[in-house]
This record gives structure tokens, C-alpha cells and sequence, in this order.
């Protein structure tokens, strides 16, 4: 019997004996706790797993590494690729052809966190070329080791991988802020609580943002305290929230790095989020995740890279999406708020389950 459609019975078996135990192999570049998405990413899906009596590997393929030696055997093999988890100059064709053969005729799934560079609009001309580069090395991966299951988490790279021919599925990318069950939802007070959490970007229309936050603050007759939520990263854009803030008198606060129960304390004290991340892309952002799972109402805008058409929010939080763009936002934005906060999503199981469906 063909080994993949063995496994897809033994793991059909499984799901109604809860007995047989699969073992999958995590492929990802160098471990970085803490300061790696995806790191962080598989340490806590794989503890799902081993809840479901699953066998967990991880290999590491390290930054600069020239030959990969001992792959664990496994009965799965989950790639999660980004263009440069693997190397700070982006993919290497040495590593993905070594890669490639190894895992020939094994039971593949490659989780896109990322695709080439420049495959939006308005690259520059050198994001473009570096792009058509890497595209062309990761279809030749493909080719030669024809994974079974290809997924991404968000519109924009569902979209291009499609249109090259490689039939993309989409895999939720869940937050990695954990629920604090100690934490209390706050009442609405005099203020209106803004969570800006994840990398400010520089592209996000922050003028825009202005006048839907005067509008809002008018509208609910609350004065909008801004609070940014965790560590920023280096080269961010939190100048610009701050610089909002003071052109419009609206209250600030940045708490600085903190634990991930005091990131959920600081969430479930919100009223809204915001997320700076493009619309099509705000699938990869696990920050925004993480207000999701929360409860929170996030606003968002959609800067036209991906065609309408394509785009998509997971569904348990189509309703929790608002758009700055869309004027009629503010009405609803608050007739969400004023509704009973929905309960914790806890997304590491939902997406370990519908990992286990897609391979089953």
C-alpha cells in the first residue's frame, strides 16, 4: 500500500481510537527562542501534538549551514519555510537540494510563513529580481520533493502561490500570547483603551488613523488612551502612534517588554486593536492572532496588493475585522464593543486539529 495513503488511514484510525501515535519532524531554521515567530510558532503547536499522544522532532537547519546530517526519521515532515529562516542572504540552493533528495518519496507538508520577496506591486526593481530568484528556487524544491500537503496562513501568499500552480491550502497561524485566566475584562471607563501590538509599520496610513480615532472619540464622547503593548522592534514605527497621539491629545502608554500573562492581562484591559500589518498579509501576523483569540475588535487597512476577490479572515473572526478605510466603521466598531466579550479562541488546538484533518 502506498505509504501516504497508509498514513491517511492510520490517522483516520486514530481519530476515532486515539491510540496510534504519528511521528512528525518540524524542519525550521535556527532555534531562537522568544525573538523567532516561527520558533515560537512550532514550540507551542508541538506541545499540542504531544497532548494527542503524537511523537515530535525538531530539526534545525542553522544560519550558514553547508550539509544536513542526521534527519530524523518520521512519518511526517512539516517545513516551515520562510525565505530567510534559513539564511541571512535569503534561500540557498545547496541546503533546499540536499534538503529536496533527503526527503524524496516521504510524506511532505510545506507551511509557506513567507514567500519570495517583492511579490507586490510596488517592489522596487532590486526586491524583484532577489523575488524572481527565490520563486524560481522554491518551485524547483517543490518539484523535486512534491510535498503532499502545501498551506499558508495568509491571502497574499495563497494568492501568488496559485497562480504559479502550486495548489495552496490555507492553515490558521494562531497568536502566541496565552490566555491569563487571573486577568479580569475591564469595565469600560472614561477612557477608550487602543492595543497596538506586533511591528508598527511603516506603510500603515497613520493620518488616516488619526481622523478614524477623532471620529471614534467623538462618536462614544471617550477620550482614546493608546497603549503599545510589548517590545517594539528596532526600526518600527511606534514614533509616528506617539506622534498621532500628540497631534490629537489622545493618552499614551508603553509598557515595555513584558511576560506573556501580563501581554494577555494588557489585551483583555482593551477595548480595540490595531493592526498595522496589510490586510492581505495580516493572516502571518501573530500578533494580531493573539487580539483576535482575545476578543478584541482589530482595525485594519487594505492597501490593494492582492485582488479583492482573494482575500479572506479566518471564520471565527470574520465580525471582529473593521476597516479605517471603510467610513461606516465607526458605527459598527463600537456596536461590536458594547457587546459581551467573546470567549478566549485558544488557536493552538484549532490549528493543530485542522492539521491533523488536512493530513488525515
Amino acid at each position: 500500500m502506498h505509504t501516504l495513503r497508509r498514513l491517511r488511514i492510520d490517522l483516520a484510525w486514530h481519530s476515532k481510537n486515539k491510540s496510534i501515535e504519528v511521528r512528525i519532524c518540524f524542519i525550521t531554521g535556527q532555534k531562537n527562542s522568544g525573538k523567532c515567530g516561527i520558533t515560537d510558532y512550532v514550540e507551542l503547536i508541538l506541545q499540542d501534538f504531544e497532548k494527542l499522544g503524537h511523537e515530535i522532532e525538531r530539526y534545525f537547519i542553522k544560519q550558514g549551514c553547508r550539509e544536513l546530517t542526521d534527519l530524523p526519521s518520521a512519518d511526517i515532515y512539516s517545513i516551515q519555510f520562510a525565505p530567510y529562516a534559513y539564511s541571512k542572504y535569503g534561500i540557498t540552493y545547496r541546503v533546499f537540494n540536499q534538503l529536496a533528495k533527503k526527503l524524496q518519496n516521504q510524506n511532505v507538508h510545506l507551511n509557506f510563513h513567507e514567500i519570495w520577496v517583492g511579490a507586490y506591486p510596488r517592489a522596487s526593481w532590486k526586491e524583484k529580481t532577489i523575488g524572481w530568484l527565490q520563486k524560481n528556487l522554491i518551485l524547483s524544491f517543490l518539484n523535486k520533493c512534491k510535498p503532499a500537503w502545501v498551506t499558508s496562513s495568509n491571502a497574499a501568499a495563497i494568492d501568488r502561490l496559485n497562480h504559479t500552480g502550486v495548489s495552496t491550502k490555507f492553515l490558521y497561524l494562531f497568536g502566541n500570547i496565552p490566555y491569563s485566566s487571573t486577568s479580569k475584562v475591564a469595565v469600560i471607563g472614561h477612557t477608550l483603551k487602543v492595543a497596538f501590538f506586533g511591528t508598527t509599520y511603516a506603510d500603515f496610513p497613520y493620518d488616516e488613523l488619526g481622523e478614524f480615532f477623532s471620529s471614534l472619540s467623538k462618536t462614544c464622547g471617550k477620550q482614546l488612551e493608546i497603549i503599545l503593548i510589548g517590545r517594539q522592534r528596532e526600526g518600527g514605527c511606534a514614533d509616528q502612534v506617539l506622534s498621532l497621539c500628540k497631534k490629537n491629545d489622545f493618552l499614551i502608554q508603553r509598557t515595555g517588554e513584558l511576560s506573556t500573562h501580563l501581554i494577555s492581562k494588557q489585551l483583555q484591559e482593551c477595548s480595540l486593536g490595531v493592526s498595522t500589518t496589510p490586510y492581505d498579509v495580516i493572516g502571518k501576523s501573530g500578533a494580531t492572532a493573539a487580539m483576535f483569540e482575545h476578543g478584541l475588535p482589530v482595525l485594519a487597512y487594505d492597501d490593494g496588493d492582492t485582488p479583492e476577490k482573494s482575500l479572506f479572515i479566518p471564520d471565527p473572526f470574520e465580525d471582529q475585522i473593521f476597516m479605517i478605510n471603510d467610513h461606516s466603521s465607526v458605527e459598527k466598531l463600537l456596536q461590536f464593543i458594547k457587546k459581551p466579550r467573546k470567549s478566549f479562541f485558544d488557536g493552538v488546538a484549532h490549528t493543530a486539529n485542522k492539521m491533523l484533518e488536512l493530513i488525515s
